[in-house]
């Protein structure tokens, strides 16, 4: 007794389809451009919360972060939707792959083939929602066909992927010295403004107080560095102090000025604030 057999074209169609490799890959990609994207916007609101930092430094770290933080959740959306298959996810990977044509060369080639591989007809097929029943066979066919050439993509990516963690590796390990070296310029700066100030200041209240000089405009700490005013006893001499909070975070150099009006610079880690008035600045101080 014989069985009928299904011809090749009546065999039934899969429940749903499986998710090729290069699309896999790219979901993983996008991953961990979230992740990495998203560490970054965090570090930079960590930094912000710093008590020295002033406030244009928080505006200017806001901006940055909100930016990076949008670009990585733009990469989570991009991974939810090639991993689940949807039609979203794709749109958002081509429309990154057409900004990543700009990243001439290699960026360039990588996006030209993701762009190729997302618009094929199988693909397209792939990420239009219709469950495999729902298709031709041809349809499905092509399907089969076109994830087969995810495969070199998914390569080329994993490539393209370590060279980004790299590039994105060297950035940090450039940038944030960067930052922290430019707020400690701005600190230093805001201290030798208040230095000459202070001195200006001084200079006004004695010529109207027969040279006597007061203890009434110390400004307090500011901008990460500490001021220290001191009067001699008969307050005919002062000196005033100016030291970071924290040597090398918030600034290098330690500051000098008494009434003769000349700002002296220290390397801060090798000087203390003078005793009294008396003793003047430290010798060994830079002029500025």
């Amino acid at each position: 007794m014989s069985f009928p057999t299904l011809p090749p074209n009546d065999v039934p169609p899969p429940a749903a389809f499986s998710r090729p490799f290069g699309v896999v890959i790219l979901a993983l990609i996008n991953a961990c451009g979230a992740v990495l994207y998203l560490g970054c916007a965090l570090l930079l609101v960590l930094m912000s919360t710093v008590p020295d930092t002033r406030k244009e430094d928080v505006a200017v770290l806001g901006v940055i972060g909100g930016v990076i933080a949008l670009i990585g959740i733009f990469h989570a959306v991009t991974a939810a939707g090639l991993f689940q298959l949807k039609g979203y996810g794709r749109i958002c990977q081509m429309i990154q792959s057409a900004v990543g044509l700009l990243g001439i060369p290699f960026g360039t080639i990588v996006s030209a083939m993701v762009l190729y591989y997302l618009t094929r007809p199988g693909t397209k097929l792939l990420f239009s929602g219709r469950p495999p029943a729902a298709m031709t066979a041809a349809e499905r066919d092509s399907v089969a066909r076109d994830s087969k050439s995810g495969v070199v993509v998914a390569v080329v990516a994993i490539i393209l992927l370590v060279g980004v963690v790299a590039m994105v590796g060297i950035v940090a390990a450039i940038a944030i010295p960067g930052f922290l070296r430019a707020r400690m310029s701005g600190n230093e700066a805001s201290a030798i403004a208040a230095m000459r100030a202070m001195s200006s200041a001084q200079t006004v209240h004695a010529a109207a107080h027969d040279g006597r000089y007061t203890s009434a405009a110390d400004p307090g700490p500011r901008d990460g560095y500490r001021f220290t005013l001191r009067l001699s006893a008969d307050q005919n001499q002062f000196v005033y102090w100016a030291e970071p909070e924290r040597v090398d975070t918030t600034g290098s150099r330690a500051f000098c000025v008494t009434q003769s009006g000349t700002v002296f610079a220290y390397q801060a880690r090798d000087v203390f604030p003078p005793p009294d008035a008396d003793a003047g600045c430290p010798a060994g101080g830079r002029t500025l």
